[in-house]
């Protein structure tokens, strides 16, 4: 049996002593997650900077992987790892969804990628 493929990916905001300590704890954290759950890690992505840009040299990384099909999940910690604005996190969703890639944190589990486009008129 073939184990899911999962990148992970992990983000603080900032650097410093305690953020690399943090950084380090939340990587453990979703090794550990993977684990469990019988996730076969195939990358590992990190950054450490705000969540406002999708831009991040880490997240990247990941947008890379997905693209090329070496991943069947991403999972992070909780949503505003990714990012912080709605709209970002609907445009993110559509990436992952076209490209057949789930998404996952240890928080919530999976994340339901489909949205309903119709919107309800009075």
């Amino acid at each position: 049996m073939n184990k899911e493929k999962v990148w992970i990916y992990c983000r603080i905001d900032k650097g410093g002593n305690m953020g690399k300590e943090l950084l380090e704890t939340q990587k453990y954290r979703l090794e550990k997650y993977a684990a469990a759950h019988g996730l076969s890690i195939t990358g590992i992505s990190e950054d450490t900077q705000n969540g406002i840009s999708l831009e991040r040299p880490g997240l990247l990384e990941v947008n890379r992987a997905v693209e090329e099909h070496q991943v069947d999940i991403v999972l992070v910690f909780n949503l505003d790892r990714l990012c912080r604005r709605t709209e970002d996190m609907i445009r993110y969703w559509n990436f992952l969804n076209q490209n057949k890639v789930r998404l996952c944190t240890v928080a919530d589990g999976f994340v339901n990628l489909i949205m309903d486009s119709g919107i309800a008129t009075a």
